[in-house]
């Protein structure tokens, strides 16, 4: 009987061996949950912010690309056979008599159409053209070809998702981009 009264006493001291171990658990697990719950908000802001640092930066890939196809697309004339004398380069003296150019409508519709697929959209008193369509036409003069320097410029306004992200580096964001272009007319 002495040997069953041992394995008893070690089975009871055992046992609470294992309870005093499984309340150390349930303490780490308690300070684990709170830490937790402390980071989780720090964590997701910080994720939150990511994210909008990333359609910022898509932004201003997009609108870079769709300005810099509006400037090449108003610095070519219209070589695609509107009129039977375009398929050649156009005189000097009247590039827009015989091939019409781009207008400054045309120019910001292309503009338009390259932001179609991005899911935002630039306004269009936002699009600064320069010079404009009656000086890039008109002012050519009769010793040669023009090629004035045009200038596309748009801007757009960026509204951050995250509050804390846009207290940050400021609500909203102007992205802004130009981009030149020698006219071949």
């Amino acid at each position: 009987m002495g040997s069953i009264a041992t394995r008893g006493d070690s089975k009871r001291s055992g046992n609470q061996g294992m309870i005093k171990t499984h309340s150390r658990s349930r303490h780490k697990r308690a300070q684990a949950l709170a830490e937790m719950a402390v980071m989780v908000p720090f964590l997701v802001i910080g994720m939150m912010g990511m994210l909008d640092l990333g359609r910022a930066f898509y932004y201003q890939i997009s609108l870079t690309n769709a300005v810099r196809e509006a400037a090449r697309y108003g610095a070519q004339p219209y070589y695609t056979g509107l009129s039977p004398a375009c398929n050649a380069i156009p005189p000097a003296t009247s590039p827009g008599a015989s091939c019409p150019v781009p207008g400054d409508q045309n120019i910001k519709d292309r503009l338009a159409q390259e932001l179609s697929g991005t899911g935002f959209v630039v306004d269009p008193t936002k699009i600064q053209i320069l010079p404009d369509q009656g000086t890039r036409v008109s002012n050519c003069g009769t010793s040669g070809s023009c090629q004035y320097a045009l200038k596309v410029t748009a801007t757009y306004q960026f509204t951050f998702i995250t509050p804390i992200i846009g207290d940050l580096i400021g609500n909203p964001l102007t992205l802004k981009t130009s981009s030149l272009f020698r006219t071949e007319y």
